[in-house]
């Protein structure tokens, strides 16, 4: 079992997730537990929320085309966690082999 310091690197990363999408915060907590991949989806969303941020406190003329290229990757990245949640909600039904 893990402990809550084992989700600490990660915490950012989870917070921004649960931020994004805060009808999904079981399946984003679940999946998260889960998945390794989902995780570091998680943290670049984190990474470049932060960097979207930061990026207020540069010159107008490079301010405007970063702010917009950093809301593109969160639009993307977004997505990509949309799009992961969907497929871990996905059960397939086989039917029995004989």
């Amino acid at each position: 079992m893990g402990s809550s310091s084992d989700k600490a690197p990660h915490s950012r990363g989870l917070a921004a997730a649960r931020e994004r999408f805060p009808d999904l915060l079981r399946q984003i907590d679940n999946l998260f537990e889960l998945d390794e991949e989902f995780r570091v989806l998680c943290e670049d969303l984190a990474d470049v929320k932060t960097a979207l941020n930061e990026c207020r406190h540069l010159p107008a003329d490079i301010r405007d085309a970063r702010q917009l290229e950093y809301e593109e990757l969160i639009d993307s990245l977004a997505k990509e966690i949309e799009q992961a949640l969907s497929r871990a909600n996905v059960i397939l039904l086989r039917p029995p082999r004989h």
